[in-house]
């Protein structure tokens, strides 16, 4: 027993430590993508910064991607050409990230993005990431040498025509802002967050929060979640209404979701963790299971969303265009747009749930404060979505939440 609490207190202090570095370096990336952002705002001789001669930029490239050189292969005029074009992208994009883009999500992709890092999955890089990891790259002495190194990103990866398109989208976005109301301009940023969601998804496609009363019941049919001492996730063992131990926004990532396809009940961010840990002998098992049993959870047909919800966007206007600006607008799938129709209804639930726990325990004003901000936010993209009112929400919500396996029914 005491061999087993060790090894479990050595897992629990690694994944601390690991949580702690990419915390840092998250923090720090930020700092450094608003100084980049600010020279890119405040100098006037960037071009100067930013040299377009192509024997120096084959040799930064070269320097930067050994293996991989592209500018080889083209003449003198095509280099110059394609570095101009480069460097009025790599501008433009700098200017829509400083007047519209929106704190959390700078630091949303900077953590995906670390993420990768940490796991030795930059192949896996998106190419927004790829070029934020460049811009904030801290090995490098200066903002000017990093906006340097993004410049290269860019000239390297062909990303003026590959991605030109966002700046397109950037300039229109930003000539709405100028000109539609602050109502409308809400909507888009709350359609941006949207896409955000629908891009970071890993399990709300299969798994929803439950209520707690769910969880565990004495033998007289009453909740025995208390202060500290409700269910555990099966997988960290931590319990999932630790108040006094585990920061509010903590729990709240790690809240207890079931798993559709099999009725197990695990904390949401171990079962994160486990969809993106890398596959042991993937040749032999392509696709992950359930981390209790067996049932898979990857290569079968995700679960049904209610067809109440799918005939709300067909008739309902609001959310029609919702659905039509994030499909061409930000390129989001119909299907991860009905992702994150269903996040949202399990991220309600959750902070509907804690905020029940955190009444009853005294009503810490901070805890109750966090949560209280989260379900605006809901509330607003539950608005974007055309929900005006509780009704057809929470009986669609009551639906997708009691939908699949489960277990003891």
């Amino acid at each position: 027993m005491s061999h087993q609490s060790n090894e479990y207190s050595s897992q629990v202090h690694h994944v601390w430590v690991h949580e702690q570095v990419a915390y840092q370096r998250v923090r720090l990336r930020v700092r450094i993508l608003e100084d980049v952002c600010r020279l890119a705002q405040e100098d006037d001789q960037l071009e100067n910064v930013l040299c377009i001669a192509p024997d120096i930029l084959r040799r930064l490239e070269k320097h930067r991607f050994p293996y991989l050189s592209r500018l080889e292969g083209l003449n003198d005029a095509q280099v110059i050409g394609e570095a101009i074009a480069a460097r009025k992208w790599l501008f433009a994009v700098l200017d829509c990230q400083i007047k519209v883009m929106p704190r959390e999500q700078e630091m949303l992709t900077i953590k995906l993005a670390v993420g990768k890092q940490l796991k030795g999955q930059q192949r896996d890089w998106t190419e927004k990431e790829r070029l934020y990891m460049a811009l904030t790259d801290y090995s490098l002495p200066s903002p000017e040498s990093r906006l340097q190194a993004g410049f290269m990103v860019v000239l390297h990866r062909n990303l003026a025509e590959h991605l030109q398109d966002i700046v397109k989208l950037g300039a229109i976005y930003i000539e709405r802002l100028q000109r539609l109301s602050d109502e409308a301009a809400d909507f888009l940023d709350t359609l941006t967050l949207i896409a955000d969601k629908a891009e970071s998804i890993v399990v709300d496609h299969f798994a929803c929060a439950i209520p707690l009363a769910q969880l565990a019941t004495t033998a007289n049919d009453r909740p025995v979640i208390g202060d500290d001492t409700g269910a555990c996730c099966p997988i960290c063992q931590n319990p999932y209404t630790a108040l006094s131990e585990f920061p509010i926004h903590e729990l709240l990532d790690d809240y207890p979701v079931r798993i559709k396809h099999c009725g197990h009940v695990v904390g949401k961010a171990c079962l994160e963790q486990w969809m993106m840990t890398p596959k042991i002998h993937e040749a032999k098992y392509p696709h992950r299971t359930c981390p209790l049993c067996r049932v898979k959870v990857e290569g079968v047909k995700s679960p049904e969303t209610p067809r109440a919800l799918k005939k709300h966007f067909q008739d309902e206007q609001r959310a029609m265009e919702a659905l039509h600006e994030l499909i061409y607008g930000f390129g989001v799938e119909v299907e991860d747009c009905m992702s994150a129709v269903t996040k949202c209804m399990s991220e309600e639930i959750a902070c509907i749930e804690l905020l029940t726990v955190v009444a009853r325990n005294g009503s810490n004003e901070e805890q109750c404060e966090v949560l209280k901000k989260k379900l605006k936010e809901l509330q607003k993209e539950k608005r974007v979505w055309g929900f005006r009112g509780e009704g057809v929400w929470g009986r669609l919500r009551e639906e997708w939440m009691n939908s699949g396996v489960v277990r003891g029914a």
